[in-house]
C-alpha cells in the first residue's frame, strides 16, 4: 500500500470517527449570561468542567451574551462564568445524559471576578430543544434490574412503545437475539449504535453470537430509546434507534467482579411440564470482573478492563 492510499484511509477513519461523534452519545451545555439587570454581558468566559474527569472546556460567549459548549461525554458538570467588574458565578450538579442539551443562564451581579457565588441546582429536566420521543435507561436500571442472560438490549422492551416481534426469525444470518419493533415499525429497519458506531448487522437488527445474547452490560454506562422525530443524525433508520454510551475512565478507580446464576433448583414449573416429572435441569454461571481508572489525572483514562464468561451445564 502506498503513502497516497494510507493517507486517504486515514482521513475516511478520521472523519467516521467525527461523524460518529456526532451521533447522540454526546450532550452539550448552552445559555445566555446576563447581569441583574437582565442586561447580556458579552465576551464573558465561560468554563465547563467535567466533575469526575477534571477535563475542562472553555467557550466564549458572543454579543449577544450566548454561548454553546457542544460534544460533551455524559455525567456530571460545574459551570462557571467570568468576565471583568462582575463576580463569578459557578453553576454545579448539571448532569449530562445522553443527547441531552442542558440551558444553563448566568446572572452575574456586580463585583470583583475572584469573588465567587456558587449556585447548586440541576438544570430545567423539561427537553425544550428538540422534538425527539426519547427514553433514557439510566445506569441505575442497567445495574439493578434482573436481566436473563445479560444482554442490555433487554430492558429497551420495557420502553413505551418497543415490543419483541411476534414473527421474527432467528438464524445465523439475521441473528439469534430478540428483534424489536419500534413505534409498531418492522425490526429489520432499526439502528443500534455504540458510542456512535452503527452495530445493526445485515438485517437491521442487533448482532448476537448464537446464544442470541448481546453481552457486555457492565461496559454500558446508559442508553437511549428514540422512537420517532429524532434528527437527521442518525441516518437512514426507518424505525426507531437505540444508542448506547459505554463508561468513562475518571480520576478514581473503579470496577466490579460479579457472577449472575440460574439453576433448576430455583425454577418452578412452566405450562408445558408434565406434573408427574422432575423440573428440568438447568444450570448457567455467567462471571467475570471489569476495571478502570486513571493513567494520567486529569489526562488520560482507562474505560474499562475485564473478562465475561459463561458457561452453562446440562
Amino acid at each position: 500500500m502506498n503513502r497516497n492510499a494510507i493517507s486517504v484511509f486515514l482521513i475516511v477513519m478520521i472523519l467516521y470517527a467525527c461523524s460518529a461523534m456526532a451521533q447522540g452519545t454526546t450532550g452539550a451545555i448552552w445559555g445566555t449570561v446576563k447581569d441583574q439587570t437582565g442586561a447580556v454581558v458579552p465576551k464573558a468566559t465561560v468554563r465547563v468542567r467535567h466533575v469526575a474527569t477534571g477535563t475542562t472546556r472553555t467557550a466564549v460567549a458572543d454579543d449577544q451574551g450566548r454561548y454553546r459548549a457542544p460534544g460533551l461525554d455524559i455525567g456530571e458538570y460545574e459551570v462557571s462564568a467570568e468576565v471583568s467588574g462582575f463576580a463569578t458565578e459557578v453553576r454545579t450538579g448539571i448532569q449530562l445524559t445522553i443527547g441531552r442539551e442542558a440551558v444553563v443562564d448566568f446572572s452575574l451581579k456586580v463585583g470583583d471576578v475572584a469573588e465567587k457565588v456558587t449556585v447548586v441546582g440541576e438544570a430545567p429536566l423539561i427537553e425544550t430543544t428538540n422534538a425527539t420521543i426519547a427514553n433514557l435507561v439510566t445506569p441505575e436500571q442497567i445495574t439493578e434490574l434482573p436481566l436473563n442472560g445479560r444482554s442490555f438490549a433487554e430492558l429497551a422492551i420495557m420502553q413505551p412503545g418497543v415490543a419483541p416481534a411476534r414473527t421474527q426469525l432467528k438464524y445465523l444470518f439475521a441473528g439469534m437475539g430478540t428483534k424489536l419493533s419500534i413505534a409498531g415499525v418492522r425490526p429489520d429497519v432499526g439502528s443500534f449504535l455504540l458510542d456512535g458506531l452503527d452495530l445493526s448487522n445485515n438485517t437491521g437488527t442487533l448482532p448476537t453470537g448464537t446464544s442470541g445474547l448481546f453481552m457486555g452490560v457492565d461496559t454500558i454506562a446508559e442508553f437511549q430509546v428514540l422512537t420517532s422525530t429524532y434528527n437527521a443524525e442518525y441516518g437512514i433508520a426507518g424505525a426507531g434507534v437505540i444508542t448506547a454510551a459505554t463508561k468513562s475512565g475518571t480520576n478514581a478507580f473503579h470496577g466490579t467482579v460479579f457472577e449472575y446464576l440460574r439453576n433448576d433448583k430455583l425454577d418452578a414449573k412452566n405450562f408445558f411440564d408434565r406434573p408427574t416429572l422432575a423440573i428440568p435441569p438447568f444450570r448457567r454461571n455467567q462471571f467475570g470482573f471489569s476495571l478502570g481508572g486513571p493513567i494520567v489525572k486529569d489526562r488520560l483514562f482507562s474505560s474499562g478492563a475485564g473478562r465475561h464468561c459463561a458457561k452453562d451445564c446440562p
